[in-house]
C-alpha cells in the first residue's frame, strides 16, 4: 500500500483508506478521496481467482453503471483472491458501496470486494488509459479507404492490461469518444466533428445491441459488419437506421435463427436498413433471378476460423521453405497425396513442371499402372515427392478458403490462390489444394488427404498481382506435442538407423529441429564421430 505523499498543484497529501464489504460505508472523507483524479484505487476481489477474469471485470463494470470504470492490471494474488486498479469518481464507488461491495457473476455467484482508495498516485503509476485506447484506435483506422476496424477490440494487444469491452454501452461510448482523439486529434473542433468512416467492422465483440445517444459517424457510413456477435434482434440496431447502409453483415448472431425463411429475414432487416442492397454477402433480390450467390470465403459458422487460419499459414510457410523436410509431422502416417495438372501453355511453366510431374489426371493416363504409383501414401513418400518440386513462394493475399465439411474430429478445407516458383523469373501460377484434416491426441491436427491441382494463370485474371523474388519466409520450428516428437524420432531413426536414445539426443541438442539434427549427424558420421552403441 502506498505511503502518504504530497501531490503537485492544489492536491493535498492523503492516506490510503480501505472500504470493506464487512461494513460498507461512504462518508464525505471517502467521497473526496474517491473523486481524486490523481489517484489509483485498488479493487480486491475475494474468491476472484476461482472465476474467469472477464466475468469478474464485466460484473464490476456493470455494477458501477451509469458511471464508467476502466480496470487495468488484473492480477491473481493467491489461490482465491484477485485484484485490479482503476481510477474512479465518487459516483463510481458509491454505486458499488450501495450494493454492499458485492457483485453477481453470470452464473449467479456472488463475490465480495474491498476497495483501497488512494492505493497509488498517478505519479507512481503513469498510465494514461484514454491515450493508450486512442493510440490503439488510430492503428485500426485506414484514412484513405476510411475503414474503421473494431473487431475483437477487447483482446487488442496494444491495450496491454487495460480491460475495455465495447459490448458494454458506456464503454463503447467512451471508446468512440477516444477514437475522435486517436483519429482526428485533440483539437476542440475535431472533438465536435463526426468520424469520417465509410466502412465500420465490429466483429467478435459480444455485442447484444448498439445503444448510443451521440452522433459519432458522418453520413458517409455505408458498410457495416457485425458478424459473430450476440445480437438478439435487428431492432436493437436502430442507431444505424439514419445512415444509408447499403452492405450489412449479420451472420453469426442469434437473430439470424429467428426467421423461418430468407424472405422474412431480409424484410425484417430492410425495415431497419431501407437502403440495403447486400446482406451477408448476397445481393438482395438476386434469388428471384435464379442467380447463384457467391461468397469470397465460406467458413461455416466461424467457430473454426482460428484453426483454419493457423493451419493455412503454417502449412504454406513450411511448403515455401528451401527444404521441405521441415514438413515432417504435418501428415498422418496413413495420409494420401496426389497432384493433377491443368492446361499449361506458358513455356517457362512447362519446363518447370515436367521436371517433377507426377500428374494423376486419370483422363490423361496412358499407363494406368501409374495410377497407384502417383498416389503417395505415408509421410516419408509424400515429403520425398514434395522435395522434388522446386521451391515456391505463395501470395497469401490471393487466397480464397472454403470450409467444405466439418465434424467434431475432422474438417475438409479447400484453398486456392496464386504462387510462383523461385528458381526462375516466371508469371504466377494458379493452385487449388483440398485438405482433409483430422484431430489427434494432444489437440493436434494432421493431414490425412492432400489433393493438389496446378494450372497456368487464367487469362485476364490477377493481372495486378506482382510477385517479387523473395527468400523463403522465416520459420522457427516449435514442437507442440508428444505425438509430434514421436513422429520426428521415428523419421530420424528410419533415416539414420540410430537407436531411439541417440535419435532423442540429436533432436534434443538441436531444439527438435529435424534439419539441424540430420546435418549434425551427417557431419559426425563423416568423421567417424558417431559411437557404435548408437546403432545397437
Amino acid at each position: 500500500m502506498a505511503s502518504p505523499t504530497t501531490s503537485s498543484g492544489s492536491q493535498t497529501s492523503w492516506e490510503p483508506h480501505r472500504l470493506t464489504h464487512i461494513k460498507p460505508s461512504f462518508d464525505n472523507h471517502e467521497m473526496a478521496l474517491a473523486n481524486r483524479k490523481d489517484l489509483w484505487h485498488k479493487f480486491i476481489i475475494f474468491d476472484g481467482a476461482l472465476y474467469g477474469r472477464t466475468d469478474i471485470l464485466r460484473a464490476v463494470i456493470t455494477a458501477c453503471e451509469p458511471a464508467v470504470l476502466i480496470p487495468i492490471m488484473y492480477t491473481i494474488e493467491d489461490k482465491k483472491k484477485s485484484s485490479f486498479l482503476a481510477k474512479g469518481s465518487s459516483n463510481t464507488i458509491e454505486n458499488i458501496v450501495k450494493q454492499g461491495l458485492c457483485v453477481t457473476l453470470p452464473g449467479g455467484q456472488e463475490v465480495h470486494m474491498d476497495i483501497v482508495l488512494g492505493f497509488l498516485s498517478t505519479q507512481e503509476l503513469q498510465v494514461n488509459t484514454n491515450r493508450i485506447i486512442a493510440q490503439a484506435l488510430h492503428a485500426r483506422y485506414e484514412p484513405v479507404k476510411k475503414i474503421f476496424n473494431l473487431d475483437d477490440f477487447e483482446n487488442e494487444k496494444t491495450l496491454g492490461s487495460i480491460f475495455c469491452p465495447i459490448s458494454i454501452p458506456k464503454i463503447l461510448d467512451m471508446v468512440l469518444r477516444c477514437s475522435k482523439m486517436g483519429i482526428m486529434g485533440n483539437s476542440r473542433e475535431s472533438q465536435q466533428s463526426r468520424l469520417s468512416v465509410r466502412e465500420l467492422s465490429m466483429k467478435y465483440n459480444k455485442l447484444t445491441a448498439i445503444i448510443l445517444f451521440d452522433k459519432f459517424f458522418n453520413y458517409h457510413l455505408t458498410k457495416l459488419d457485425l458478424r459473430h456477435n450476440q445480437i438478439l434482434d435487428v431492432e436493437y440496431l436502430h442507431y444505424f437506421s439514419e445512415f444509408k447502409i447499403s452492405e450489412l453483415w449479420l451472420d453469426g448472431n442469434p437473430l439470424c435463427n429467428k426467421y423461418t425463411n430468407s424472405q422474412e429475414y431480409i424484410q425484417a432487416v430492410k425495415n431497419v436498413f431501407p437502403h440495403l442492397q447486400k446482406l451477408d454477402g448476397i445481393v438482395i433480390g438476386m434469388e428471384k433471378k435464379f442467380v447463384p450467390s457467391v461468397q469470397s470465403n465460406y467458413l461455416g459458422n466461424g467457430t473454426k476460423i482460428s484453426l483454419i487460419k493457423q493451419f493455412v499459414k503454417h502449412f504454406f510457410t513450411l511448403y515455401d521453405q528451401e527444404d521441405r523436410i521441415v514438413m515432417n509431422g504435418l501428415y498422418d502416417r496413413n495420409a494420401f497425396y496426389s497432384m493433377t495438372l491443368g492446361t499449361i501453355t506458358n513455356h517457362v511453366h512447362k519446363d518447370i513442371v515436367k521436371t517433377f510431374s507426377t500428374n494423376r489426371n486419370l483422363l490423361k493416363f496412358v499407363d494406368y499402372a501409374k495410377c497407384n504409383e502417383f498416389l503417395f501414401c505415408g509421410p516419408e513418400k509424400i515429403i520425398t515427392a514434395l522435395q522434388r518440386q522446386p521451391p515456391t513462394i505463395h501470395n497469401f493475399k490471393t487466397f480464397y478458403i472454403d470450409l467444405l465439411y466439418e465434424e467434431d474430429n475432422y474438417l475438409v478445407i479447400s484453398v486456392q490462390g496464386l504462387f510462383s516458383y523461385r528458381v526462375l523469373l516466371c508469371p504466377p501460377m494458379f493452385f487449388n489444394r483440398t485438405f482433409i484434416i483430422i484431430k489427434k491426441e494432444d489437440n493436434e491436427y494432421c493431414i490425412v488427404n492432400d489433393q493438389y491441382y496446378i494450372d497456368g494463370t487464367p487469362a485476364n485474371t490477377f493481372n495486378e498481382t506482382k510477385f517479387e523474388q523473395k527468400p523463403a519466409p522465416k520459420f522457427t520450428p516449435t514442437v507442440l506435442s508428444v505425438s509430434e516428437k514421436e513422429q520426428l524420432l521415428r523419421f530420424l531413426r528410419e533415416l539414420t538407423t540410430m537407436n531411439i536414445r541417440y535419435c532423442y539426443k540429436y533432436l534434443q541438442d538441436t531444439g527438435w529441429d529435424i534439419r539441424n539434427a540430420i546435418t549434425t549427424f551427417m557431419k559426425n558420421y563423416a568423421v567417424n564421430d558417431v559411437p557404435p552403441e548408437a546403432f545397437q
